[in-house]
């Protein structure tokens, strides 16, 4: 599922329009931290942004979208950067190492903004997509890499799942990472929060201890 085509963002190519973007996004993140967020209005993140209301109308339909558009860039990152550890990660290291470094990574992703923040720009999110549901559909990207990862293993650590099965994994090691952020629990991001997720992501993948 492809939320920028769905909610018409743009996405920037030229070096000034970029600029935009990220003048944008940092206007928020400063914005958040000294106002009610439901109050902000298009001309103060204009002010802030340093630039012209009739410039942020050229990127954006209006001005809800801006907040789906800065969910949607921050989900990016963090699947890219996800991507990219376990693209490197050794044939020599244990699922363990793996597991501790993907739970690491995503509770850095999730505490990045201030909780208020992430509520917020979810919410706008979820309102302005007709496919709420599909949320999580962009985990199966890592399907394909995580075979790669249980090809190549060398520690006898890694589960050939079948895709399906991957799937349904990957849904599962979602929803215990990013369920207490987005339910504003008290236990999100705690070491407590971290342990746990560590503790059932290697249930979740770990090979069968085969008893003789």
């Amino acid at each position: 599922m492809d939320y920028f085509k769905e909610l018409n963002f743009r996405t920037p190519e030229q070096e000034r329009a970029k600029k935009t973007l990220d003048d944008i996004e940092d206007a928020f993140i400063k914005l958040a931290q000294s106002a009610e967020l439901q109050d902000i209005t298009s001309r103060e993140f204009s002010n802030k942004a340093g630039y012209a209301q009739s410039t942020l109308f050229h990127h954006f339909k209006k001005f809800d979208d801006i907040f789906s558009y800065l969910f949607l860039v921050k989900r990016r990152r963090t699947l890219l950067s996800m991507s990219e550890l376990m693209n490197n990660h050794p044939a020599d290291a244990p699922l363990s190492v793996l597991v501790a470094n993907i739970v690491k990574l995503s509770m850095e992703q999730c505490n990045l903004p201030p909780r208020k923040v992430l509520l917020f720009i979810v919410s706008k999110f979820l309102k302005n997509t007709k496919n709420p549901e599909l949320i999580n559909i962009e985990g199966d990207l890592f399907i394909p890499v995580w075979m790669a990862l249980a090809n190549r293993d060398q520690t006898n650590t890694f589960v050939k799942f079948t895709e399906s099965e991957l799937r349904l994994r990957i849904r599962a090691l979602q929803a215990v990472i990013r369920s207490p952020f987005f339910e504003d629990s008290a236990m999100a991001g705690t070491s407590e929060h971290t342990e746990i997720a560590y503790s059932l992501a290697m249930n979740i993948f770990s090979a069968p201890v085969v008893v003789d």
